[in-house]
């Protein structure tokens, strides 16, 4: 039979597949450049389709369950490779998830856990529209081994996770991509196009 972490701690280095600019663990300048989406107040066993701030919002494709190590989810990584070891976490009962999030951001990240106390390996594939911009490939381990699954750079504003087990996900940032050059210049061209037809 399966233990996972709902029965109810080694800690997995984990490693990476495909590496381009990913972040390997929350370290202080990774924590310093982005906005936690923070869930923690929610009551466990929520139902959570989307989360938000008074910046953007992230809609998952399936809803989640709201659970918190150790009392509901038995068990999550520590620091470095973690934020925290209690974390509250977002549970998704399939191996696959999508989160799309309302505008473009530079920097997103999450830390994951799979559900069974194995090794098992993980892909978060992000996109920019329908453009793949980068795959961060990782084996983490159920038993204690959470990882962070970050990467910054390429705006991006979708991320599809895929593992070959249910999971957690937990400590959700993100970082908003500056606003597009090309697209200011046009949008001040076409405000001075405007003024200049009213004057006229």
């Amino acid at each position: 039979m399966e233990v996972t972490q709902f029965m109810a701690g080694t800690q997995a280095e984990g490693e990476f597949a495909i590496a381009a600019t990913p972040i390997d663990n929350p370290d202080a300048a990774y924590l310093a450049a982005t906005t936690k989406l923070d869930f923690s107040d929610l009551p466990d066993g929520t139902s959570v389709e989307t989360l938000s701030d008074d910046v953007l919002f992230v809609t998952f494709s399936e809803p989640l369950v709201k659970f918190t190590v150790p009392d509901n989810w038995a068990t999550w990584s520590s620091p470095p490779f973690s934020e925290d070891p209690t974390p509250a976490v977002l549970y998704s009962t399939a191996n696959t998830l999508t989160i799309d999030i309302s505008r473009p951001v530079s920097i997103f990240g999450f830390e994951l856990e799979p559900s069974p106390f194995a090794e098992i390996e993980f892909t978060a594939d992000f996109y920019r529209g329908d453009s793949l911009v980068e795959s961060i490939t990782r084996v983490v381990d159920g038993d204690a081994g959470a990882r962070l699954f970050a990467r910054e750079d390429s705006a991006i504003n979708r991320v599809v996770i895929t593992g070959g087990s249910d999971f957690a996900i937990a400590q959700i940032r993100y970082q908003s991509a500056p606003i597009d050059a090309t697209l200011t210049a046009a949008i001040v061209a076409l405000i001075i196009v405007i003024v200049a037809l009213i004057l006229l």
